[in-house]
């Protein structure tokens, strides 16, 4: 089974890069070697820890996003050329299924009471809704916290929903607990990556003195109904925003723009003379 790896960006500073991989180097010496072999570089520092580098560099002799192209390459290497996903620190966490699941149950369950308030029926159906909103709140905390290391004050939401759980107030303490921690994501910008696909050149790259080809592109935005309802309020907000892109949206463009000054073909990992095509589709 191939691992699936990824590579965040911690930080950009000017001459400062600092990201995370995923899974440990099995060689880390191939990684700082790669890096450190482009002009420009004044200091490489890989943690077998905590898994991050740190790179401080000369902008005007290589940009951030070569280094961080670089840096995926010799990560797809030492995987055997499995793909790499490049994303942000910051990326915000889309609605899950289970979220949506325990909204819509909410919704049931305030048009069931609004029918008959005294039924035990419905009361069961309320105390379904609070259990589905807790679990969802749950892994939604959960998944924010693998993603940036760190629990959103929206956790603090749980003890106000514990509390009505106990005390019998159930659909109240569901419904404001679900708006305190999903209702910000529906108007977010939806989590995005790059995916970098690394190949050994063919007869055709070969013939360009290239020995690795390379493919940058965006990753498909997978077909859950959160993505889905995402698109109603980002319409209404692209209307008055003049800029609408996330991190791996710029950072596109800039690969795209490092391609074109380059010829397509840049700097090679183990011999800086033996070139690199750069794909990009956007």
């Amino acid at each position: 089974m191939k691992p699936d790896l990824n590579i965040v960006i911690v930080h950009i500073l000017p001459g400062r890069l600092r990201i995370r991989f995923s899974h440990p180097f099995r060689k880390e010496g191939d990684l700082t070697g790669i890096i450190k072999r482009h002009p420009g570089i004044f200091f490489v520092a890989y943690t077998s820890v905590t898994q991050n580098l740190v790179v401080k560099y000369d902008p005007k002799d290589i940009t951030t996003e070569e280094i961080i192209l670089r840096a995926s390459l010799a990560f797809s290497k030492d995987y055997d050329f499995c793909p790499v996903q490049i994303r942000s620190a910051e990326r915000n966490v889309s609605l899950g299924n289970l979220s949506l699941y325990a909204g819509f149950s909410l919704i049931i369950s305030h048009m069931f009471n609004l029918i008959s308030a005294k039924s035990q029926k419905f009361t069961a159906l309320n105390m379904i809704s609070g259990v589905t909103t807790l679990t969802a709140v749950l892994d939604h905390v959960y998944q924010d916290f693998k993603e940036k290391r760190q629990f959103h004050p929206e956790v603090f939401s749980l003890y106000y929903l514990v509390l009505s759980l106990i005390r019998g107030n159930v659909l109240k303490g569901a419904t404001i607990t679900w708006f305190l921690t999903f209702a910000r994501h529906l108007v977010e910008m939806p989590a995005g990556s790059l995916v970098v696909k690394t190949v050994k050149a063919d007869s055709t790259c070969q013939a360009l003195n290239c020995e690795y080809e390379v493919t940058v592109s965006k990753k498909a935005t997978n077909g859950t109904i959160g993505n889905v309802l995402h698109i109603l309020p980002q319409l209404a907000l692209n209307t008055y925003r003049s800029i609408n892109s996330t991190l791996e949206d710029s950072l596109l463009q800039q690969i795209m723009a490092v391609a074109e000054s380059h010829n397509e073909v840049i700097e090679g990992l183990e011999n800086l003379k033996e070139g690199i095509l750069l794909k990009v589709e956007s």
